[in-house]
């Protein structure tokens, strides 16, 4: 049984070349790996990137998409397997679903988004997998700020270490990925 690792990412065709050169080089991580890698299943942005290169290198994606996204043109055209989704709810489930570790990009409120509830599932217990930040040019400083100034008022129920880890490459996001052998 393969790692299953999901990536939450950018899909927006503005996303800057250093946040997709970033997304491709997990992306051929996760090919070398063999990791069942699981997103969004976008063609653009980060996720497009990731997608790519994972694909050109022989692994294997399995996206989750909106209907709605699907209709419109927005589905990767070669992802190992694709899920339709009808609702935001269900797709965030299945995103999750079976997850070894999740990871993020730079992306914006609905990366955010997702990244925060896999914190909060985390926080109360219902994951042990990893949540890992992949913090490319200080993207997410911010959101690094809020945990700190949580964790020094005592909001957290434990080190913002132990919610969420920040890295600066996508080799040091990998390398927090549980392996099973």
């Amino acid at each position: 049984m393969p790692v299953t690792v999901t990536v939450y990412a950018s899909s927006s065709p503005r996303t800057p070349a250093k946040y997709l050169a970033v997304a491709a080089e997990l992306g051929a991580i996760a090919a070398e790996r063999r990791w069942l890698l699981v997103n969004g299943a976008g063609r653009e942005g980060c996720m497009g990137a990731l997608n790519d290169a994972c694909l050109a290198a022989g692994g294997t994606v399995r996206g989750v998409i909106l209907r709605r996204f699907a209709d419109e043109g927005l589905l990767h055209p070669k992802l190992t397997t694709a899920e339709i989704a009808e609702d935001m709810r269900t797709r965030k489930r299945l995103l999750a679903e079976g997850a070894d570790a999740y990871i993020a990009l730079p992306g914006g409120p609905g990366t955010w988004e997702e990244l925060w509830e896999v914190a909060v599932q985390r926080q109360i217990g219902n994951t042990r997998a990893p949540v890992v930040v992949v913090d490319t040019d200080g993207f997410y400083a911010g959101f690094r700020l809020q945990l700190a100034r949580a964790e020094a008022d005592g909001l957290l129920y434990g080190p913002a270490r132990d919610l969420i880890r920040f890295v600066a490459t996508p080799g040091e996001a990998a390398a927090e990925v549980p392996d099973p052998h």
